[in-house]
């Protein structure tokens, strides 16, 4: 992999993505997919740089929840650098800050260093906790979405629903995953042993 590849950042196999000034509803879908891509590409440790976030709606920590759940499932590591106060109260409402290490500085979340179990905290039963404690973050945003549905026009309506329902097909998805991770690794050590 490259080093310096457009707006990831390379160092062996952590990579540091820099977020917008703002992370929103106009601009979550293309983070998460970005911070995704990352993800997919190989990274063990993904650091999302929120140092220029001035600004993060609950569709932005939404992004965050899904990267952290596709990080649980590839056995990687996200974790955030926030300084805006405002950030981190939307992260913290919304329950990122117990799911994902945050750091107050770049330098710090580079030099913390991976868990000892090389990611694979999703099979114990504190990654069980917090795999449901995920679950129910992601479930809690999409019945947010939804409740403000109902204050939209017709085909706003129509759109936000067709989103919840992208979400929750999203949320099966990586829960699935993380079951079938989690048999495999199990069915894996009995074999072993």
């Amino acid at each position: 992999m490259p080093e310096n590849s457009g707006p990831v950042r390379w160092v062996g196999r952590q990579a540091v993505v820099t977020l917008p000034e703002h992370v929103d509803v106009s601009n979550a879908g293309q983070i998460r997919e970005d911070l995704l891509s990352v993800i997919n590409r190989g990274a063990k440790e993904l650091i999302a740089d929120m140092t220029a976030t001035v600004s993060c709606d609950h569709a932005g920590a939404g992004a965050v929840v899904r990267a952290h759940q596709r990080a649980v499932v590839s056995g990687a590591e996200l974790r955030l650098v926030v300084t805006a106060q405002i950030v981190s109260r939307v992260l913290s409402t919304v329950g990122v800050d117990r799911l994902v290490s945050v750091y107050p500085s770049l330098e710090a979340a580079m030099a913390a260093s991976a868990p000892a179990d090389g990611g694979q905290a999703a099979i114990t039963p504190a990654g069980t906790r917090e795999l449901l404690d995920t679950v129910i973050t992601s479930l809690s945003n999409v019945g947010l979405s939804l409740r403000a549905a109902a204050d939209l026009p017709a085909e706003a309506t129509r759109q936000r629903i067709a989103e919840a329902i992208g979400h929750l097909d999203e949320i099966i998805r990586e829960m699935r995953g993380t079951a079938f991770a989690h048999r495999k690794d199990r069915t894996d050590f009995s074999v072993r042993h």
